[in-house]
């Protein structure tokens, strides 16, 4: 089984070295996805960031998707959109973005919620969070039991 890298930006991106040093990470062929997740960003800025990340994943073969946001995914072209619980519904997401476009949802650490995203119809589930993190704060915490089960 071939295993790839899912990367996911930082909460913030200022400047130009974001996006080169995003290039130089991308074209070891390492990444296969590359979500975009900006919580706090109006979305004109969305917009501008995406169309720069979306011709960086471009040129490097990597799928492109960015979190919560199906209407931008739409507008500028990504390849998918993530989405949470607490987010649009994926069957709404899915009528936005059509059949072909990639769509992925958190699951926390719930068996439930996967098997009711793959009767959904999504493209991929994500389990989490295994490790204290102070970007994402999250009530939830999973361990590697349930990537097997998922397996």
């Amino acid at each position: 089984m071939k295993r790839y890298i899912y990367l996911i930006s930082p909460q913030k991106i200022r400047g130009i070295k974001f996006y080169k040093v995003l290039h130089q990470v991308l074209k070891t062929n390492k990444v296969k996805y590359f979500q975009l997740r900006l919580k706090k960003i109006s979305t004109h800025n969305l917009l501008k960031i995406s169309r720069k990340i979306k011709k960086i994943t471009r040129k490097n073969n990597v799928k492109f998707l960015i979190n919560d946001k199906p209407n931008v995914t739409r507008t500028i072209g990504a390849d998918g959109c993530h989405i949470g619980q607490k987010d649009m519904n994926l069957m709404s997401c899915r009528k936005i973005l059509g059949k072909n476009k990639i769509i992925g949802i958190t699951c926390h650490n719930s068996k439930k919620l996967a098997l009711k995203a793959k009767s959904d119809g999504a493209n991929y589930i994500a389990f989490g969070s295994f490790f204290v993190s102070s970007t994402k704060k999250s009530p939830f915490r999973t361990n590697l039991a349930i990537l097997r089960w998922a397996k």
